[in-house]
């Protein structure tokens, strides 16, 4: 999203239940950070698939096209994001060592993603 000369991602996504006129219908919904003004951008494709349209809103506006489509809301991103605590999206692995008395006893093998969810997968000990 822009706004005031600058470019952010939108704080959170309402993906909205299709029309019969309009598919893929999406909100961002964002504050500007320089003006923090809010604003929500509309988006969605025609029925027949061919043509993709947005919209902005801001301040006023952006209030009332949220209490519009508050009806037609499937889920959210932040409603995903608090839901599903394991890593999801790209993922990466991170091993730990755990150490005693200078020894390496086990290592903790750990799948994360970047947004600092991480579930252990497995541990290897060492028998040594």
């Amino acid at each position: 999203m822009q706004h005031c000369n600058s470019v952010f991602q939108a704080q959170d996504i309402w993906f909205l239940s299709d029309s019969d006129e309009f598919l893929k219908r999406k909100l961002y919904i964002a504050s500007c950070p320089i003006c923090q003004k809010e604003i929500a951008l509309y988006s969605y494709c025609s029925a027949d698939m061919k043509n993709y349209y947005e919209k902005y809103y801001y301040s006023g506006g952006a209030r009332k096209i949220k209490e519009r489509f508050k009806k037609d809301v499937v889920s959210t991103m932040l409603g995903f994001k608090n839901r599903y605590k394991a890593p999801s999206g790209f993922k990466y692995g991170k091993n730990i060592e755990v150490k005693r008395k200078g020894k390496i006893i086990a290592i903790k093998q750990y799948a994360c993603d970047f947004s600092g969810n991480k579930i252990l997968v497995k541990t290897i000990k060492n028998n040594d």
